[in-house]
């Protein structure tokens, strides 16, 4: 095959290649919006349950407000009954006491009317100086017995009348006791629910945050695939061409990635740091809010400090920093496949060196909003991201 014809054959292949990496490219952009949807539509939904919550919030505050000016009134209310119970008590004893004088004398009379009646009718009689005055003497003592009677009559009726009026009142202080223990119930189950929902708030604001800030690295790591990409693609493209003129072979050595098939490493890669799953590639329901987000890698947690290793031989395509995953390491294997390692301190490979299984790439490092060191770790094919799990050795 003579020069031109491979330099032909050479181009024909990076155009028909460079087609089909912007046709996964667009799968993979695609895919990423999908998941940006998504995570708008977990936001939409926070935001209408923020709103729903911080009205039950403002709704409790205003029913709190209300059942202690309830209280108040209930216990000035009671307050003042109280004191009219004393008040008719006072009164009740005074009229007590006035029965029971009046009640005495009216039984001396009667005793004295019994025993001397008919001497003291007789004495009248035979001292009176007249008819008339026997006549007013039996008149008086007829309208004092008369007296007499309505007076007990009018006190045991105002007496009955005062013992009716404080049972009256004894059961409705009971009824109003009892409602007061009941609101000052309600209102500490009420200063509760607020409580319980000032938290649930405080959660839910926060994670709204979280997804806004999901949202926004969402749609960076699209910019920043697409930026990779462009210059990868665009410097690959001048330097291979540039080859290509002075020497096919040369090009081919170029492109040729260090190591061998990656795709027949499945099941015994080594793990990048040594520790423990604490996330699982996949779906996951977020514990509190149960909304369901995706996770294309797994969430390794480790030792601060620990070595970060390459998992197979293969070239270091980017080093980089993403919000919310700190320093990022993407290596490029054979058979286009990539890893990618996150959360990467104290980097010590460089762009575009050749790695092999088992080269320390840096350490774990802070992990940013997440409770514990870890190492995120990602495996690719073309744009597709896979299982972890199913590439590590068990």
């Amino acid at each position: 095959m003579n020069t031109a014809t491979r330099l032909f054959a050479t181009t024909l292949l990076l155009f028909f290649g460079s087609i089909y990496a912007q046709t996964h490219d667009e799968a993979d952009i695609d895919k990423l919006r999908r998941e940006i949807k998504k995570i708008e539509k977990n936001l939409q939904e926070q935001t209408s349950r923020e709103k729903r919550t911080l009205n039950t919030v403002e709704k409790l505050d205003k029913q709190i407000s209300l059942s202690k000016d309830l209280v108040n009134k209930l216990s000035s209310k009671i307050n003042r009954q109280k004191k009219r119970r004393t008040e008719l008590e006072n009164e009740r004893q005074t009229l007590s006491r006035r029965l029971q004088t009046v009640q005495d004398i009216f039984a001396k009379r009667m005793v004295s009317l019994y025993k001397h009646g008919q001497v003291g009718t007789l004495e009248l009689l035979l001292n009176a100086k007249n008819v008339n005055q026997v006549l007013l003497w039996a008149e008086y003592q007829r309208r004092l017995a008369n007296m007499d009677a309505r007076l007990i009559s009018s006190i045991k009726g105002r007496k009955a009348k005062l013992d009716s009026t404080e049972i009256q009142v004894a059961r409705l202080i009971k009824e109003q006791n009892k409602n007061l223990a009941e609101r000052m119930t309600s209102q500490k189950k009420l200063v509760g629910s607020r409580k319980s929902k000032s938290n649930l708030l405080q959660k839910i604001r926060k994670d709204k945050e979280t997804y806004q800030q999901q949202v926004a690295d969402y749609k960076a790591a699209i910019e920043r695939i697409q930026r990779i990409i462009r210059e990868s693609e665009a410097e690959r493209l001048r330097q291979e061409q540039e080859l290509a003129q002075e020497s096919p072979e040369q090009s081919l050595a170029f492109s040729q990635i260090p190591g061998k098939p990656f795709s027949s490493l499945k099941g015994g890669l080594p793990w990048p740091v040594a520790g423990q799953v604490i996330r699982d590639y996949g779906p996951y329901k977020h514990p509190v809010l149960k909304t369901v987000t995706e996770n294309i890698g797994v969430d390794i947690k480790a030792g601060l400090g620990s070595e970060v290793r390459c998992v197979a031989d293969g070239r270091v395509t980017a080093i980089t920093w993403q919000r919310g995953r700190g320093n990022l390491i993407i290596v490029n294997h054979t058979d286009g496949y990539y890893t990618v390692y996150t959360h990467v301190d104290e980097i010590v490979v460089q762009l575009q060196q050749n790695v092999a299984a088992g080269t320390v790439l840096g350490v774990v490092g802070e992990a940013g909003i997440d409770k514990n060191p870890l190492i995120h770790f990602q495996v690719w094919q073309g744009f597709n991201h896979l299982n972890p799990e199913s590439w590590l050795k068990r």
